[in-house]
């Protein structure tokens, strides 16, 4: 049973009710700007000097660009936190050609990997701003492996008309690259081929292509990198199968217009690995469950009627290429899917649907693939029978199921009517730590660059969220502003107003609608080199617009359930 105490203290965080007030401005004179900072940067949480940072930015005065770039070398805890979300507001608020020397200073100031993010939007900005030969330059030369593929990430981000065939040369080099750097080099070719399949058909297009697809092939191309190619590939040249081996691809690049693909002849695709009808294909499956106390909602008819639905991805190519009209190989007939096996009769909450549906999945995975489930409510764990990505077998399958069905439900509070589970919605903090595995001690800093997440981390992550996220790892008691409401934010339920209140940082508050922003641009940041697939799976009340924008960075699908 929860914590009587934690639940009392919950009436004293703010609502995600709040307007924007005073708080943010499109542009303004820099001196008020400038003081509200002042005063704001001094305050005790990370949600207020968050706004600080947020209001000082929005004057897009130099001055404030001078003090936000500068403040990045004694950035205060969490360091690695704060240092991605300077950078974010700076790239947010000071995108114009005055700034582009600004940019390039503070990017050659810190040069480590850690300091990957900056790179990445720093040049972003730059090559928009006519520097792309620099970007070059920085992928041929500079010393650190990461922040040369920040380059090429940049160059692929802004649509580099050169990219291409400086790929095709480059990967005159392919065969001497082992590890680290052939994961990432091979990764971002095959996105780079895929953000440019709109040449599909091209001879630039089809030179690199036939450079780059048999690297798949390799000896030296780990499995991981394997699967993110076939992921690329398949988004480009169409189909349903995940093809590890170059065969298929070549075939599909050389003879657009085949009537029949002979794909039995070549080697066997990845299985699928569904959830909730959802299917991916990985070997490092992650699952990220939503077990706040509104998961104890009951389900609607309505939504036992949709959850089972099972969502189709797209066959077709990403773009023609002399093929069919519709740009896409003919669907074979389907039958109606089979229902899941279920016990609907058991399932009254979306948490119970959540449960088995896990179940499910975890007993359908094969035993060349790890997994891992974490949790995430006021806090995030992994299971206890998952400490880190496992192996899959029998015992470890069902020593998990058997802990998953050992979690009951607590009380009911007076907010919290259905009863408790796990508290609040740290939405954000669950995929953290899904970044952060490997298969053994999770990364504590910077996984986003850190080799061990790459060979032996998730290459799969499943979101299953029933509502926008109330809370993150930084909260801080602070004095309410006048536009901070007062109450339960898992229930939405207003309490009368109170002088302090306990804040989450800026992931688990929105100040006003669109701020999702910044768990979808952080999930970017996660991802930027890892190139996990991500798919999301909403019930109830959570927003669309959110999921929509954290599958988009993993290329995976949106399921609604009740929306």
């Amino acid at each position: 049973m929860r914590n009587m105490r934690t639940l009392t203290r919950i009436t004293a965080v703010a609502l995600l009710l709040a307007s924007v007030g005073g708080f943010i401005a499109n542009s303004e004179d820099f001196g008020p700007a400038k003081q509200y900072y002042d005063e704001f940067i001094q305050r005790p949480s990370l949600q207020m000097r968050t706004r600080g940072r947020v209001k000082l930015a929005s004057s897009g005065h130099p001055g404030a660009f001078k003090i936000l770039s500068e403040s990045y070398a004694k950035a205060e805890e969490p360091k690695p936190q704060v240092k991605y979300q300077l950078t974010t507001i700076c790239a947010m608020y000071f995108k114009d050609q005055e700034f582009d020397a600004g940019w390039t200073a503070w990017r050659e100031k810190h040069d480590k990997t850690e300091d990957a993010w900056l790179w990445y939007r720093s040049q972003i900005i730059h090559a928009e701003n006519g520097g792309e030969a620099d970007l070059y330059t920085t992928a041929e030369e500079h010393k650190d492996l990461f922040l040369r593929c920040t380059a090429l990430e940049a160059l692929c981000e802004v649509g580099s008309e050169k990219l291409l065939a400086w790929w095709e040369t480059k990967l005159d080099e392919a065969d001497k690259w082992k590890g680290e750097e052939r994961a990432l080099m091979l990764a971002i070719g095959a996105k780079t081929l895929y953000t440019e399949a709109h040449s599909y058909g091209g001879d630039q297009f089809r030179k690199t292509a036939l450079k780059l697809i048999p690297q798949i092939d390799h000896k030296k191309t780990e499995d991981v990198t394997k699967v993110i190619m076939a992921r690329y590939f398949r988004e480009i040249f169409g189909g349903d199968r995940l093809f590890v081996n170059a065969a298929p691809w070549l075939d599909r690049l050389l003879n657009p217009d085949k009537e029949t693909r002979g794909d039995d002849k070549y080697a066997p695709a990845t299985p699928p690995t569904k959830f909730v009808g959802v299917e991916a294909a990985g070997k490092r499956i992650v699952y990220v469950i939503d077990m706040s106390d509104s998961m104890l909602k009951p389900m609607s008819v309505k939504e036992k009627e949709e959850i089972k639905k099972p969502v189709k991805k797209p066959t077709g190519p990403v773009t023609g290429g002399g093929g069919k009209s519709d740009g896409g190989e003919e669907p074979a007939p389907e039958d109606e899917p089979e229902e899941d096996p279920l016990p609907w009769d058991k399932i009254k909450t979306r948490f119970d649907a959540a449960r088995e549906y896990l179940k499910l999945s975890l007993r359908s995975l094969q035993e060349d693939q790890f997994y891992c489930v974490i949790w995430f409510g006021d806090s995030h764990e992994t299971l206890k029978t998952t400490k880190g990505l496992t192996p899959v077998n029998k015992g470890n399958i069902e020593a998990t199921c058997k802990e998953l069905d050992r979690i009951k439900a607590g009380a009911a509070t007076p907010d919290r009517k259905d009863g408790t589970l796990k508290g609040k919605t740290n939405l954000h903090g669950g995929i953290r730590q899904a970044f952060k595995l490997t298969g053994k001690a999770p990364v504590k800093d910077y996984a986003y660059v850190a080799p061990e997440t790459f060979s032996t981390g998730a290459d799969t992550i499943f979101v299953l969220s029933d509502g926008d996220p109330t809370w993150d790892d930084w909260n801080c008691v602070d004095a309410r502003e006048e536009w901070d409401q007062t109450g339960d934010p898992e229930s939405n339920t207003r309490h009368a107003d109170q002088p302090n209140l306990d804040f989450p940082a800026w992931y688990g508050y929105w100040q006003s609608q669109g701020q999702a922003q910044w768990i979808v641009d952080d999930v970017r940041r996660m991802n930027l080199f890892h190139k996990a697939e991500i798919h999301c799976i909403g019930i109830g009340e959570v927003s669309y617009g959110l999921l929509a924008g954290i599958a988009r960075q993993g290329m995976g699908q949106v399921k609604m359930v009740g929306k």
